[in-house]
């Protein structure tokens, strides 16, 4: 069930700066994302892309969850799930690239992925935006957010393990129906490189969380910096 509300909820790059560089809108992007047998190798399991590849604008990004009447406190949405709409078009967002991953079956560690790059108007600009999520995911630490799916029905997201370590921002997240049900984990982690932030997370559906996160954050960040 927890699973299902999930899907739910979440169902609901560059111009000319000081002289830097012109990239078009969203060009390269697709390029920054990852493949099927990488994903799959960093979680341990195997696992298939969900669709193809989206490229474009902030539209892209899902807007189920904007106010307070949505989700609460609204300021720890960003750290408790990644790429919504509202946590990113308080930055100057020029592109955005998605890619999901999914496979469903007894025995594995890792049932969906979630990855994408967000490229900001400047380099500056998408340091900005990543210092703010670090305050701001710091700041969610141990807390639970309240997300109401229905009129009857809630889910709850507890933020955890915030660290940030070689310059990756990562969380552990423990979904459930209410505080006596059980937890399941979802891994959480962003990265910063030129003008790029990289969201990932991983649903953790068997055994502990253990960087998987972390790791495809990197693999990303490697394909932007090689696309500089």
């Amino acid at each position: 069930m927890v699973a299902a509300l999930t899907v739910a909820v979440l169902a609901a790059c560059s111009t000319n700066v000081d002289g830097a560089p012109r990239r078009p809108q969203a060009s390269g992007l697709q390029s920054y994302l990852l493949t099927a047998d990488q994903v799959g190798r960093a979680v341990g399991n195997p696992i298939d892309r969900s669709g193809e590849a989206k490229v474009g604008s902030i539209d892209l990004l899902p807007n189920g969850l904007r106010d307070s009447n949505d989700v609460s406190p609204l300021d720890c949405l960003g750290a408790a799930t990644p790429l919504m709409r509202v946590v990113y078009e308080r930055g100057g967002v020029s592109g955005v690239a998605l890619q999901d991953f999914s496979r469903l079956g007894a025995g594995l560690a890792v049932s969906s992925v979630h990855t994408g790059v967000v490229r900001f108007n400047s380099d500056p600009e998408a340091a900005r935006m990543f210092s703010a999520f670090v305050q701001q995911w710091r700041a969610c630490s141990g807390t639970a957010v309240e997300v109401h799916v229905t009129p009857t029905a809630s889910l709850q997201w507890r933020i955890a393990d915030v660290r940030q370590s070689g310059g990756i921002l990562s969380a552990t997240v423990y979904s459930a129906e209410s505080d006596d049900k059980p937890a399941f984990p979802t891994e959480h982690a962003l990265g910063l490189a030129d003008d790029c932030i990289v969201d990932v997370d991983v649903a953790v559906t068997a055994g502990a969380p253990d960087g998987r996160a972390v790791q495809l954050v990197g693999l990303m960040l490697q394909n932007v910096s090689r696309g500089r």
